[in-house]
């Protein structure tokens, strides 16, 4: 590694993000996994992650980041800027995906996949941007789905909260 990187990461619970948390702290960056919540249904995700950490020697730390609401947002980040004095990288991956028949969903639903999987990176980007450009730095990714080019039956909002991203 030429340079540790301070790394924020949302939806790090499961999945992609926490496979991206975890090697990006073996690879010896600070990350910090976002999760919505640190309690509750995400209490268990958001312990193994910070057992990961004590068992890796890694330095990963657990944060609650709703990427659904600004105040979150912002909040998660000030304390990672508080703790750590920059924000070099931010893995924008929090999503959600619901299935079923199209017509089947409430227009609340689409909606709420439509926030949590394309809105959220605004949110994201409003909380972190100031501080990159302050900085003169830092990376911005995204994660996305190859279902938006291929179109899978049954996943209509997450398909097209997807390639709003894209």
């Amino acid at each position: 590694m030429t340079e540790r990187h301070v790394v924020l990461i949302t939806g790090a619970g499961s999945g992609i993000g926490r496979a991206v948390a975890e090697a990006l702290a073996r690879a010896g960056h600070c990350v910090y996994a976002s999760l919505p919540s640190t309690a509750g249904r995400s209490k268990a995700r958001a312990d193994a992650l910070r057992q990961f950490a004590v068992d890796a020697g890694a330095d990963l730390r657990v944060a609650e980041l709703d990427v659904r609401s600004e105040s979150s947002c912002r909040a998660a980040v000030d304390q990672l800027l508080l703790e750590q004095g920059r924000l070099d990288v931010v893995v924008n991956n929090a999503g959600m995906l619901m299935a079923g028949l199209t017509e089947a969903f409430s227009p609340e639903q689409f909606a709420e996949v439509l926030d949590t999987n394309a809105v959220s990176w605004l949110r994201v980007n409003r909380a972190v941007l100031p501080a990159m450009r302050r900085q003169g730095r830092g990376v911005l990714v995204y994660i996305s789905s190859t279902t938006a080019s291929i179109h899978e039956p049954f996943l209509g909002p997450y398909i097209a909260s997807k390639a709003a991203g894209d």
